[in-house]
């Protein structure tokens, strides 16, 4: 350590150019490292930033909807809205063992977890986006029975829902 030392006080003796450049490399290294530490994210922060809003799901649904309503004879001019069932189901991938004994029945099961850097994280099959709850359709034709019938049906069937929660009402 010493002879590290005696070499670079030896190096930066009596040449004030050579203890400028080194003082500001060491100053340029410190910046940088101040720097990258400001734009790096831990995972936890990457996840909240990434907190869905389902505003344009929700639009994208609706416009679908209403063109495809809209086609329906004696429907003409579609306004829809749509609610959606709490938020995105994840599932997890899960590692299950079954002991059986003579006598007894035993289960456990575990996520399979994976290496995220800093810490395991469990391994994501997939994520469910969140069923539709309900769907309010406002139409020209809203006040035929017929039409009624016909968008109750076409809603039924895209969402797998009961005609309960579809309402449909006549546009002014």
């Amino acid at each position: 350590m010493n002879k590290i030392k005696d070499t670079l006080i030896e190096y930066f003796k009596g040449d004030e150019k050579r203890i400028k450049i080194a003082v500001l490399i060491g100053v340029c290294g410190m910046a940088l490292i101040f720097l990258s530490s400001s734009f790096t994210t831990t995972k936890n922060e990457v996840k909240k930033s990434e907190a869905v809003d389902y505003t344009e799901y929700t639009k994208s649904l609706e416009n679908e909807l209403e063109g495809l309503l809209s086609s329906i004879e004696g429907a003409g001019k579609c306004r829809v809205m749509i609610t959606l069932e709490g938020g995105a189901e994840s599932v997890y991938a899960e590692d299950s063992e079954i002991k059986t004994e003579e006598k007894s029945n035993s289960s456990k099961n575990e996520f399979v977890l994976i290496d995220g850097g800093d810490s395991e994280e469990a391994l994501l099959v997939r994520e469910k986006l969140p069923r539709v709850q309900g769907v309010t359709v406002v139409c020209s034709g809203g006040d035929n029975t017929y039409v009624k019938e016909k968008i109750t049906e076409a809603v039924c069937a895209l969402f797998n829902i009961s005609a309960n929660r579809v309402s449909v009402s006549k546009l002014r």
